[in-house]
């Protein structure tokens, strides 16, 4: 780094690089970029930094000039809340996981390899009194275990393994004792099978209850919430929304996340989004949340919301935007589908009646918000395709960015229709990767299930289309949503609905600047462009020499933020399948595997159903009562 001082107060950094790939289509390509007080105020090559540079002391950054530089990644909907309940456990599953301090938890995809990474994870918590709590257990791919199975291994200690979908519980006696339950009372309850130690639906919320304090403590929660952030880092991630925001409580929220992201400093800012039946609930005095066809008076929640503007903070902002939701989640196969619906004939559910629903997009249409909606299936896109249409034919909005979430399934005459009505999208690309296999077998059959998150076509309709982790729903990796985009691959290495891929260029325009314009900030961010803040992502190769087909071989080398440079100690790409071969060796001694199929459709009524927004939802009641204690 050399620097050449003048008399301007305010230096001029100039960022050299290799390449600086800038999302801008008027001058794509640079080799220099400078910045001035957190803001990029020249792209070019040294040479056009000339005019900038007269009269004005220059630092001149050397540290960057063998890598490749990107607009900031934007991860444009997940949940910090999520993430601080569930990374402090122990994550054995089916796919391999980045942890804390960058470690990687290999992938467990067979009962033998499930039980020895469970008894070495055992083994090395010496204290027997203390919670072993584990998360990713599936049955289908780990094999049975319940109460006795874990009582035969571990009669001594409380362990408890969390189903992967999050909303399903299997423990020990020793846990069950430990957290002071009435096995009496657990007998007569529909969703509870005590023999088993499984906890299921609402069973599970009375587990959550009694661990929520211990989860809400800071050695805890602010562990996990750190352990996000620092995942999100990891990643490349300079921008994050919090999709869900005051789902728990939000003095609680915004004080964990001023702790974690705010007074550490770190290279990274969170947006949230407000939970609108959180927030009209709290207004109401309604402690439960509440049916599906429950009135909400969304209005009630309006001065609230718009209050939380009072409380940015540098790190933390708060957007003029809104969550809704429209039906079921895409991992229990509880979206509503039209005919011909599921091939076993079960029924998707709402979470928000078609008439709620429109009644929440009418309120925050009038006041000028911006809409995000939670949506999965093509009955559950019709319902709110109809609640914009009906909001727009009263009072016509321009640029009104009304986002469709997730989007699991749905038609080309629906992308047609949510052109024609100024929607766009920000899709869970992941689920073509986890889910298309095990759809094509149960429940939708090979065409639908190949044609899931149909990015190509809503493309090609002329949406923005940016891709999102669902955290942890998938990694907080964009460069894996960017590639499951782009090459639409299945866990088993299928390629499917090829004309539904992306290209290149949109695969990483929907980890920039299009999850950017998904959040009404690109004017801020998403590219590198003059006026735009310094927010760049440091990459060791180059994702056009590699192409859509290895972007998850692409390594992150760290980030700069609003200026910033901040480099990872190693560089490192997406973690991928081979990473289960890091396993221990495996026993051959193990629970044979379970007959229950890969992927279980829950029952009717269901209110956690394997969806972290859903799962979110039915906690602030819990949580209340641990927070008022």
């Amino acid at each position: 780094m050399n620097e050449q001082s003048t008399h301007h107060a305010a230096p001029l950094t100039i960022f050299k690089a290799r390449r600086i790939i800038t999302m801008d289509p008027s001058l794509p390509e640079a080799t220099a970029a400078g910045v001035i007080d957190g803001r990029i105020v020249a792209v070019g090559d040294m040479a056009s930094m000339a005019p900038w540079r007269e009269g004005r002391r220059v630092i001149v950054d050397e540290r960057l000039a063998d890598k490749v530089l990107m607009p900031g990644f934007i991860d444009n909907h997940l949940h910090p809340f999520l993430g601080a309940l569930l990374t402090p456990m122990e994550v054995i599953a089916p796919e391999a996981w980045r942890l804390e301090g960058g470690r990687v938890a290999p992938a467990a995809t067979t009962p033998e390899q499930y039980r020895a990474l469970l008894e070495a994870r055992l083994a090395a918590r010496t204290d027997h009194s203390d919670w072993f709590i584990s998360f990713g257990y599936q049955p289908s791919e780990h094999g049975v275990w319940g109460r006795a199975e874990l009582d035969a291994l571990c009669p001594d200690r409380p362990v408890i393994l969390w189903q992967r979908s999050f909303h399903e519980t299997y423990m020990n006696s020793s846990a069950i004792a430990k957290l002071e339950l009435d096995e009496l009372e657990l007998a007569r309850h529909p969703q509870i099978d005590l023999a088993r130690g499984h906890f299921y639906e609402t069973g599970n919320k009375v587990v959550v209850a009694k661990l929520m304090p211990r989860f809400l403590r800071p050695d805890w929660y602010y562990r996990g919430l750190n352990i996000t952030a620092d995942l999100m880092q990891r990643g490349g991630i300079t921008t994050a929304a919090d999709m869900l925001f005051g789902a728990l409580d939000p003095d609680y929220e915004i004080a964990a996340l001023r702790a974690c992201i705010e007074e550490p400093g770190r290279p990274l800012r969170v947006v949230n989004v407000a939970d609108a039946r959180s927030f009209a609930n709290r207004a109401a005095g309604r402690a439960v949340m509440g049916g599906p066809d429950q009135p909400i008076d969304f209005s009630g929640a309006l001065p609230v919301i718009e209050a939380l503007q009072a409380k940015a903070s540098p790190r933390v902002k708060f957007l003029r935007a809104v969550k809704l939701f429209a039906d079921g989640a895409m991992f229990s196969q509880l979206m509503q589908m039209n005919p011909p619906g599921y091939i076993d004939g079960h029924q998707g559910e709402w979470l928000m009646s078609p008439e709620v629903l429109a009644s929440g997009v009418e309120a925050f249409w009038n006041a000028d918000y911006q809409i995000h909606v939670h949506v999965n299936g093509d009955g559950g896109m019709d319902a709110v395709l109809n609640a914009l249409a009906g909001a727009q034919s009263r009072r016509p909005r321009f640029d009104h960015r009304f986002m469709m979430h997730h989007v699991g399934f749905h038609t080309n005459a629906q992308s047609t229709r949510m052109a024609a009505l100024g929607a766009h999208a920000s899709v869970n690309s992941y689920y073509i990767h986890a889910l298309a296999d095990g759809y094509a077998r149960l429940g939708l059959g090979p065409e639908r299930a190949s044609q899931i998150v149909r990015a190509g076509s809503m493309k090609r309709a002329g949406l923005k289309v940016s891709f999102h982790s669902d955290f942890m729903m998938a990694p907080l990796e964009p460069l894996t949503l960017a590639w499951c985009a782009a090459t639409r691959t299945t866990r088993s290495g299928a390629r499917i609905a090829p004309e539904e891929r992306v290209s290149l260029d949109e695969a990483l325009a929907g980890i920039t600047i299009d999850a950017a314009f998904g959040l009404g900030l690109d004017h801020e961010i998403g590219s590198i462009s003059c006026g735009k803040k310094a927010d760049f992502t440091v990459l060791e190769d180059d994702p056009y020499d590699l192409g859509g087909e290895r972007l998850r071989e692409v390594r992150v080398a760290g980030t700069v933020f609003e200026g910033e440079v901040h480099l990872l100690a190693t560089p490192a790409s997406s973690v991928t399948l081979s990473d289960a071969r890091r396993d221990p060796p495996a026993r051959p001694r193990t629970p044979k595997r379970s007959a229950a199929p890969r992927y279980r459709m829950v029952a009717g009524g269901c209110v956690a159903d394997g969806d972290p927004c859903v799962f979110m939802r039915q906690l602030p009641g819990l949580a209340a009562q641990t927070l008022r204690a």
